[in-house]
């Protein structure tokens, strides 16, 4: 009883609209990750080379003629990017052990990379599914990096955040050529080095660290800047998602995959 009563008081003590910003970008992070496999995966796979109809192939469609292209896909996958690691960055300035932090979410982040690259070597394929520097690398490297500067101050981190932002936009316009591999982990590059998720640590720690440095002024007394709304019950989903967002990311996508592989089976007649 007094286990729940303590969980329930730091539930309550927690800022409500991060965490449903942050499980919001991440419903969207599901949504988009679902639809890329049922246009890229699932859909050469279900009807290569042949007419079909039906719920599946309408669905595959949508997604590789209609949602893909959308000039609004592009826009909103920036906007819950951005919102979604810069809201890390103010978290990070409410902790008081980002090193330990910083060094679990490494650890998660290597043991992913280690799990999508076997799942390569059993499919007996190459650079499908093996992550070698997505969000969870950038992040677990931006907390470390913000625990080195994080005492010089807000102008420093302000100054350097743009610096980098400006970077990352200039070699995502202009990729760097003839650069060894590792270069690809601070910008982008034309290197063969592959990643089936992708985020250099410039534009992103530059995102990061904006956050990292308002968080204080945002929330000069840690607490929500917006009412609670009382027993909103429509958001308590998005909220446990919003404080689970790192379980939610690690399993979104095997269950995606293994749900879709089954509707396959089920309603595709090979």
């Amino acid at each position: 009883m007094d286990r729940y009563r303590l969980y329930e008081e730091h539930r309550s003590s927690r800022i409500w609209e991060l965490d449903f910003v942050r499980g919001f970008c991440i419903v969207l992070m599901i949504l988009d990750h679902t639809l890329y496999d049922l246009a890229y995966i699932f859909r050469p796979q279900w009807f290569s080379g042949q007419k079909a109809s039906g719920i599946l192939y309408e669905l595959t469609n949508l997604a590789s003629s209609g949602y893909f292209p959308w000039i609004l896909r592009d826009a909103g996958w920036w906007a819950a990017v951005f919102c979604f690691i810069f809201i890390c960055g103010i978290s990070c300035s409410f902790s008081h052990s980002n090193f330990k932090r910083g060094l679990r979410l490494a650890a998660v982040a290597l043991l992913l990379t280690a799990v999508t690259y076997g799942l390569d070597l059993l499919l007996e394929q190459q650079n499908r599914f093996t992550i070698r520097f997505g969000i969870l690398h950038m992040l677990a490297a931006s907390i470390l990096l913000y625990c080195l500067i994080k005492r010089k101050g807000f102008l420093f981190m302000m100054l350097l955040s743009i610096v980098c932002i400006a970077a990352g936009m200039y070699f995502m316009r202009f990729p760097l050529s003839g650069a060894v591999d590792y270069i690809a982990l601070l910008v982008k590059s034309t290197t063969k080095f592959y990643s089936a998720d992708y985020f250099p640590l410039l534009p992103w720690f530059g995102f990061f660290l904006a956050g990292a440095a308002m968080g204080p002024f945002l929330y000069r007394e840690h607490r929500s800047l917006w009412p609670r709304g009382g027993a909103s019950h429509w958001k308590r989903p998005i909220l446990f998602i919003g404080r689970h967002s790192l379980v939610f990311y690690i399993l979104h996508q095997p269950l995606v995959y293994a749900v879709l592989s089954l509707a396959g089976k089920i309603f595709i007649k090979q």
